[in-house]
């Protein structure tokens, strides 16, 4: 523990003590039956009170220290005109031990000097020494010194015991790594911006820098001496292998992994392991260098959606051209076919048509990726659009005994879109929902105000919800977890809201339903 900190640990003991000992100091004339000091205690009352506004405003704490001193000294020093007997000058004594568990020469000498010059005065200027008083108030004074005494040490110990502790231990496991080669101390520099540690054969943390408090958010007094899982419960178990092959001399290299926070968030990372070995060659301690790669992983998901979406777009292309001039041909014979009294197979040019209707929707859904689409956009009801949807769904909805509810935060909201492509977002997203309901439940549609100028609409319903190994992928194209879907409606709905100069976001945990969150701009 830095030097610092401990005299601000040490400040705070001795400012409390000293208040608390002014208070049965003012109280004792309640429990005695002769007078006592009185200026003292309300002097040492009001020292309480200014040292801890101090320490409450950040002050310097070594300044902190000398005022602490000064006024516990000044406090015997007014004690004495008011004692009864020459005994009380016994207390000089109090501040210099407490000086002494500082380890600071300097105020113990400075004190030393102050406390000759003070008795001096009482003795032979002020003549306060000669005054004789009972033997119940010498008696007193005696007991209450020896229980100061006790007092102070004994809290001083106990409150310090622990810092002891992490500094031994922290001293024992820096043996055992300054064994080690040569420079790796070097790697622990303040302003390093990748997280380090050490750690000893037990794997208990020796050191680590600032980046790491940062990144995994422990602080150094909790780590030192401790052995912390930096991983989350399911990887465990592998890092536990990685640690044993480490402590065997193995090393690994930009190893990409998931991590967790102290608060249990999990980040990717890329670690390096590396073994710190003696001059004989044991390993006497283990490193770690650890980096955030969230970011990295992210962008890196955007750069292959944005390649399918491009690829996706040039597929939509060429099947627009290559594939519906021929489908009109052949849609063109089948309905002569299924037209045709004498036709013996209308159940077949029935289903052929049908499937022909679904691959000009597929074709339909390409097109929207090939090119931008929120160009129609202009000033509509969004009360009068979902009134619509909610005429289409009815029957479907009263089938399934689905409930759907509606709030509005006021009558209407006006939104710059293009209708149908609007239309065609929420019914993809409420079909969703519908599929997720397996039974009986509901659906909630909640429109309101959002911030800077947007209307917010939020579709939640209390279906099974989606795993979170798929909810990392809804948004990829061609990827789909339903038997006749395409893949494709959440990432052409996102598409037209972005083109709309909205957002279209989707939250979701297994078993707990599904909200999806649509954000437009007003008219």
């Amino acid at each position: 523990m830095e030097r610092f900190s401990t005299n601000q640990n040490r400040n705070r003991l001795f400012i409390h003590l000293f208040g608390g000992a002014s208070v049965i100091h003012l109280l004792l004339p309640l429990m005695a039956d002769f007078p006592m000091a009185t200026y003292s205690p309300l002097f040492g009352l009001a020292s309480y009170i200014v040292l801890l506004v101090l320490q409450t405003v950040k002050y310097n704490e070594r300044k902190i220290q000398i005022l602490v001193l000064l006024f516990m000294n000044l406090y015997v020093f007014i004690l004495n005109f008011e004692a009864l007997s020459a005994v009380t000058v016994i207390y000089f004594a109090i501040p210099i031990i407490a000086s002494a568990l500082y380890y600071d020469t300097l105020p113990i000498i400075a004190l030393g000097v102050l406390t000759a010059i003070e008795t001096f005065l009482l003795a032979f200027v002020f003549d306060e020494l000669s005054d004789r008083a009972s033997v119940h108030y010498v008696h007193l004074s005696l007991f209450v010194f020896i229980l100061c005494i006790l007092l102070l040490t004994t809290l001083h110990s106990l409150y310090f015991s622990r810092i002891w502790s992490q500094l031994e231990q922290q001293n024992e496991s820096m043996e055992k790594a300054l064994i080690s080669k040569e420079g790796y101390l070097q790697l622990f520099f303040e302003t390093a911006k990748d997280a380090f540690a050490v750690f000893d054969t037990d794997n208990k943390i020796i050191a680590i820098n600032p980046a790491f408090e940062e990144l995994y958010g422990w602080t150094l007094e909790e780590c030192i001496g401790q052995s912390i899982s930096l991983v989350p419960p399911e990887k465990s178990e592998e890092a536990a292998v990685r640690t044993l092959q480490v402590q065997k001399g193995e090393s690994f290299s930009l190893l990409e992994t998931v991590d967790a926070k102290k608060d249990g968030t999990r980040f990717h990372a890329q670690i390096t392991l590396s073994p710190i070995t003696d001059e004989a060659g044991n390993v006497v301690a283990t490193s770690v260098i650890s980096r955030d790669i969230s970011y990295q992983k992210e962008a890196e998901r955007l750069i292959v959606q944005a390649e399918k979406m491009k690829l996706a777009g040039e597929i939509a292309a060429g099947v627009a051209h290559e594939v519906r001039n021929p489908m009109t041909v052949i849609s063109g014979f089948v309905q002569m076919m299924h037209n045709d009294l004498d036709h013996p197979y209308k159940d077949y040019t029935k289903l052929i048509q049908s499937e022909l209707e679904r691959i000009n929707l597929i074709i339909s859904e390409f097109l929207v990726l090939s090119k931008p689409q929120a160009s129609e956009a202009k000033r509509i009801s969004l009360r009068q659009t979902l009134e619509d949807i909610f005429v289409l769904f009815g029957p479907e909805l009263n089938r399934q005994g689905i409930d759907f509810i509606k709030h509005w935060e006021q009558d209407d909201f006006n939104v710059r879109a293009a209708d149908h492509q609007l239309k065609q977002v929420l019914i993809n997203l409420i079909k969703n929902s519908i599929d997720a309901i397996e039974r009986q439940g509901e659906i909630t549609l909640v429109i309101e105000n959002f911030d800077d100028g947007f209307v917010s609409l939020r579709i939640r319903d209390n279906g099974v919800g989606i795993p979170e190994e798929v909810m990392a992928r809804i948004f990829e194209p061609f990827y789909t977890t339903k038997a006749t879907g395409t893949g494709l409606g959440l990432i052409i709905s996102q598409k037209i809201i972005r083109e709309h100069g909205g957002s279209l976001e989707i939250d979701s945990q297994e078993g707990n339903g599904t909200t999806a969150t649509i954000l437009l701009p007003k008219a």
